[in-house]
């Protein structure tokens, strides 16, 4: 089921999902402070430990370093932003057109999923976007859907879903001209964000 919250304007407010354990399935909600406060005791209580904030630029600093080979040999970009690391990847790179990854990537992710999983006091949040190809209404939904695609192929690496939050963006946030092909390309993508469990 998909959540819709409120927005001022005419524009279709993002659709969110969060990640919590349901009888062996998840649910899904966009990442909020809210969201993290319900959160962080589920994860206390399975025995991740939160960063100080002193010791968090470290923490994210060292598992930064450890993902940096795999995304050299991918078409991933990636960034730090404070203590956050943002990975940014165009969607037809990582996902087929019923939104499985694409084979090529999954050696790649796999990697990546096991070292998120060993690096476990984080929060990962998998925003979806798109071009402004189709109405704003399919362009919400096809980028949740997206997004969740990515998300579920790392929970089912032993992710847990408290760790992880889903949103879609849509056409909303543009890196690029909608009016050409390499435009929409850029702009019809999956961002990663990796932020310490503080």
């Amino acid at each position: 089921m998909f959540l819709l919250s409120a927005c001022s304007g005419s524009q279709p407010a993002p659709e969110t999902k969060a990640a919590t354990p349901s009888h062996g399935k998840a649910t899904y909600d966009v990442m909020s402070a809210r969201n993290l406060i319900v959160a962080r005791p589920t994860l206390v209580r399975l025995g991740i430990k939160p960063l100080e904030l002193t010791e968090a630029r470290g923490y994210m600093n060292t598992l930064f370093a450890a993902l940096l080979p795999d995304l050299e040999k991918t078409n991933i970009t990636y960034q730090m932003a404070g203590h956050d690391i943002i990975l940014t990847i165009q969607a037809h790179l990582i996902l087929d057109g019923k939104n499985n990854i694409v084979p090529l990537m999954e050696p790649r992710l796999e990697s990546m999923a096991k070292i998120l999983r060993e690096n476990d006091r984080t929060f990962i949040a998998f925003t979806g976007f798109t071009s402004n190809k189709k109405s704003r209404t399919e362009n919400l939904s096809q980028s949740l859907l997206e997004s969740e695609a990515v998300a579920e192929f790392f929970m089912r690496r032993s992710i847990h879903p408290s760790r992880v939050f889903i949103n879609g963006q849509g056409e909303s946030a543009p890196v690029a001209d909608n009016a050409n092909r390499e435009g929409q390309l850029l702009n019809h993508r999956i961002e990663i964000r990796i932020s310490p469990l503080i």
